[in-house]
C-alpha cells in the first residue's frame, strides 16, 4: 500500500488536533498505523533552537522573512518523515494565518513542493463553537475576535484549500467537527485513508 501525506488543516479552534489524536487512536485499534506531526511544533522547535523562544501564538506575530524561512525548514523536515514513518502521515497544520498585515499562506508554492501532499482535509466547526472553545482553551494566546471575523477565517481556509488543489492535485474533503463529536470526525478522516 502506498503512503499518503494528508494535510488536516482548520482555522485555530476547529478542534483538528484534537481529531487528528483522536484518529491515531482509532487507527491503532484497527491496526493501521498513521503518524501525525504538528507543523507548528516542528516551527517552535526550530525557533527554540535558534535561541529565539516563541510560544507558538507568537510565531504569527514575527516578520514574514522569519516565518517563511521557518515554514521551508519545517517543511523539510516533515518531507523527511513522510519517507521515513512507517504508515500515512497526516499533517496537522493551518492553511492560512491570520496577522496583522493581513492573511498568510499556511502552505506556500514552496512548501507544498516539499510535502507534496495526497489530500487536504479541512476541520470545520460552527463560528459560535469556535469562539467558544478559543474562550475556555487557556493554553493559548488568542486575538479576541467576533463570529464574522471567524467566518470570514473559515473563508480565507477554504480559498487558499482550493488554491493548494489546484497546485498539487490533490482532493478536498470537508469534515465537521460540533463539540462532543471528535469520534466521529476522526473515523471520517480515517475512511479516507482506507
Amino acid at each position: 500500500m502506498l503512503k499518503r501525506v494528508v494535510v488536516v488543516t482548520g482555522i485555530p479552534g476547529t478542534g483538528k488536533t484534537t481529531v487528528c489524536n483522536v484518529a491515531v487512536k482509532l487507527a491503532e485499534q484497527t491496526g493501521k498505523k498513521i503518524n501525525v506531526v504538528n507543523y507548528g511544533s516542528i516551527m517552535v522547535e526550530i525557533s527554540q533552537k535558534r535561541d529565539k523562544s516563541l510560544h507558538r501564538d507568537a510565531l504569527r506575530k514575527s516578520g514574514l522573512a522569519f516565518q517563511r524561512n521557518l515554514q521551508a525548514r519545517a517543511a523539510r523536515i516533515i518531507s523527511k518523515k513522510a519517507v521515513a514513518v512507517n504508515g500515512d502521515l497526516i499533517v496537522d497544520t493551518h492553511m492560512s494565518i491570520k496577522t496583522a498585515s493581513g492573511y498568510w499562506a499556511g502552505l506556500p508554492f514552496h512548501v507544498l513542493q516539499l510535502l507534496n501532499p495526497d489530500m487536504f482535509v479541512l476541520v470545520e466547526a460552527e463560528p459560535h463553537e469556535i469562539l467558544s472553545r478559543r474562550h475556555k482553551d487557556k493554553s493559548r494566546k488568542r486575538d479576541k475576535v467576533l463570529e464574522d471575523e471567524i467566518m470570514e477565517e473559515i473563508l480565507f481556509s477554504r480559498l487558499m484549500a482550493a488554491a493548494c488543489a489546484v497546485l498539487t492535485g490533490a482532493s478536498i474533503k470537508m469534515v465537521d467537527n460540533p463539540t462532543g463529536k471528535q469520534a466521529e470526525a476522526a473515523r471520517e478522516v480515517l475512511k479516507l485513508l482506507v
